[in-house]
């Protein structure tokens, strides 16, 4: 038997991570208002290790629109450098926790993405890996993971300086 696992073709000079969260506000079944602190507490590992994260993003920041958080792209191309040697790459998308009744986090791969560090624009795609995790609507904590192994193939140099001891 042989194990194929998808490819994951990443440009050191293009390519980004970003994960998209949405908000669905949970109402406590009393009608009571949830904590002022409403949130959720997501990371992205590569390989065990975080690349974006754990961050918290608050129900005022999410409750408008979506939000698209990019990963630290410095740390992404060390992480899969390192990978490289061994060809496989472990993807981890994980929420920490939320108080929502559907927290939502998506994982985009993307090229020469023009959005900010934290943005609202769009991503007009299909993720590549994606967490929902559900509750029931008398409890205020929801949390979950997704994960995915990955074949890895680099390209590209990214712009970096040497440092000369």
């Amino acid at each position: 038997m042989e194990v194929n696992y998808p490819l994951l073709r990443f440009d050191l000079r293009r390519d980004d991570f970003v994960v998209w969260l949405r908000w669905v506000a949970l109402e406590h079944p009393s009608g009571a208002a949830g904590p002022a602190t409403q949130g959720m507490r997501v990371e992205l590992q590569l390989n065990r290790n975080t690349v974006l994260g754990p961050t918290i993003l608050y129900r005022r920041d999410l409750e408008l629109a979506p939000v698209y958080v990019r990963s630290n792209r410095g740390r992404v191309v060390e992480v899969l450098r390192a990978a490289s040697g061994r060809g496989l790459v472990d993807v981890q998308l994980i929420i920490h926790g939320s108080i929502a009744n559907a927290p939502y986090a998506a994982l985009f791969h993307v090229s020469d993405y023009g959005g900010e560090a934290i943005d609202t624009q769009a991503i007009d795609a299909t993720p590549m890996l994606q967490v929902q995790p559900s509750t029931p609507g008398d409890r205020w904590h929801v949390a979950g993971q997704a994960n995915l192994r990955a074949r890895l193939e680099l390209h590209g140099n990214p712009h970096h300086l040497t440092v000369v001891r």
